[in-house]
């Protein structure tokens, strides 16, 4: 059963790399020409966003963003500093941040606006295992930081099992989200305070994301399981839905709302869901 459960894994895996290449976007990849991710071989590469808060007072954000797609080892993984690529030093209001979540990614968003709002947090992306991003948070995470942990795809699963991780080193989490995690671990552990899963509702997907996450403490985590029809993105083709929901806002708009509340920094801006159409921009 095990061996069949394996190959069940690999085949959904390689079925579903086949056919998101097969993905294309739609429109051109504004608003510049894609991040360069830095190799990252052991979290203390990352020992520069320790030193830009050292004087910051108790109680940090510490947010990472998982990329989807091919999750690596340490000896391929990579990161993304946002607030550092210079087509986003620029941008101001809603309507920019959209169109970054449009082209982009919408958890480049979210570290955007946190390192806007609050000059002290720790905002990172990363293309890794669940290994690569549980020892990341476990480097950077001291005694009263607020965590926050993002994924999409497979990405989303990365963050699922990290958790766990993260449980197991009794480190807390303020929250994690999962878009459309592919093959994610469906119970949230009881470190974690709130959990958000969006997944495309849909019979059959190449790219199956979660439609239900489950607490194992329900005393201990909220969850929100919000579906998100027709997600409103760039890509089309087999696997469009489940790419194009890492740029909706119903899924930052919500998300970003919870960090801002959930850090002690009222709202600046009105981040109400898109209506039902869901092709608000």
């Amino acid at each position: 059963m095990r061996a069949e459960l394996s190959a069940y894994i690999l085949f959904s895996c390689l079925a579903a790399l086949s056919a998101c290449s097969l993905t294309q976007p739609s429109a051109p990849g504004e608003p510049g020409p894609p991040p360069a991710t830095k190799k990252l071989a052991r979290p203390d590469d990352l020992s520069f966003l320790r030193v830009q808060s050292a004087a910051a007072r108790q109680g940090r954000i510490i947010y990472i963003g998982v990329y989807g797609g091919q999750v690596p080892t340490w000896e391929g993984a990579r990161y993304f500093i946002p607030k550092d690529w210079p087509s986003y030093q620029k941008l101001s209001g809603e309507e920019e941040l959209a169109r970054i979540a449009y082209h982009d990614s919408l958890m480049h968003v979210l570290a955007l606006e946190i390192a806007r709002r609050f000059p002290d947090s720790v905002t990172v992306m990363i293309k890794g295992d669940t290994e690569v991003v549980a020892e990341v948070a476990r480097y950077l995470y001291a005694p009263g930081d607020k965590l926050y942990l993002v994924g999409h795809s497979q990405g989303g699963a990365v963050v699922a099992d990290a958790a766990v991780a993260l449980r197991d080193a009794r480190i807390p989490i303020q929250m994690i989200a999962e878009m459309e995690g592919f093959l994610a671990y469906r119970i949230v552990p009881r470190n974690v305070i709130q959990a958000f899963n969006f997944y495309v509702p849909t019979t059959f997907s190449i790219c199956p994301g979660r439609d239900k996450l489950e607490a194992e403490d329900p005393a201990a985590t909220r969850i929100v399981n919000i579906a998100v029809p027709d997600p409103w993105g760039p890509f089309n083709g087999p696997c469009a839905p489940h790419r194009n929901i890492d740029s909706d806002p119903r899924v930052w708009k919500p998300v970003l709302q919870y960090i801002i509340e959930s850090a002690g920094e009222p709202a600046a801006i009105p981040l109400q869901p898109a209506s039902a159409g869901g092709k608000g921009r």
